[in-house]
């Protein structure tokens, strides 16, 4: 297999261990509904389907799931996420105490818009194909490409920013916690790879 293949297949796994361990944390917080925030359980369940959705685009083979089923899932969370910032902003809510992930519903609204435009702006051949499965391949030639270097040096200043946080401690808080739910060095490192996955699959496109 040539360099673009393996590099496609690394991207794949590291998409899919994002999403993998968002389900473990899922999985944990169970055992302490009332000790984990509302919002750390949405981003856990945006960056499952984030993960799955952009392992479906990386990967050589395509996913399951059309082109039409994706954007419908990411034009919720974004809606979502948009929603809650704005919800935060009014209400003076933190975005994040250090114990679960980084970053404000703002990015993460960022986030899924920037999957939104890729799945909408890509090739027609590759992006609009009615078939029930989500052809496995990048084209470039994406529609609005000064949009899309935006969005590229937009993931590229939050990895780094994130990369910064990858020494946070985290914050102690009142009653038993699991192990993985206090991990704010692993978040932070989660959506780095996601935000560099993302400006990847653009750069992709972009060609």
């Amino acid at each position: 297999m040539g360099t673009e293949v393996w590099l496609r297949w690394a991207t794949t796994a590291a998409f899919l261990a994002v999403a993998g361990y968002c389900v473990a944390r899922l999985t944990a917080a169970h055992r302490v509904p009332a000790g984990y925030p509302g919002r750390h359980r949405a981003v856990d369940v945006a960056h499952i389907l984030m993960g799955v959705g952009m392992a479906a685009m990386a990967s050589p083979v395509g996913g399951p799931l059309p082109s039409v089923a994706w954007q419908t899932i990411f034009l919720l969370l974004a809606a979502w996420f948009a929603g809650s910032w704005w919800h935060e902003r009014r209400n003076g809510t933190p975005a994040s105490d250090g114990m679960g992930w980084h970053g404000t519903g703002l990015h993460h609204a960022v986030a899924a818009l920037a999957m939104l435009y890729m799945l909408a702006a890509m090739p027609h051949g590759a992006g609009h194909d009615p078939a029930p499965w989500l052809p496995g391949h990048l084209e470039p030639g994406i529609a609005l490409p000064a949009l899309g270097r935006v969005l590229v040096g937009y993931f590229v200043v939050s990895a780094v920013l994130l990369v910064a946080r990858t020494n946070w401690r985290p914050t102690p808080r009142p009653g038993p916690q699991p192990a993985i739910l206090r991990t704010p060095r692993i978040t932070a490192t989660c959506q780095t790879t996601m935000a560099l996955g993302n400006g990847y699959l653009l750069l992709a496109m972009l060609g």
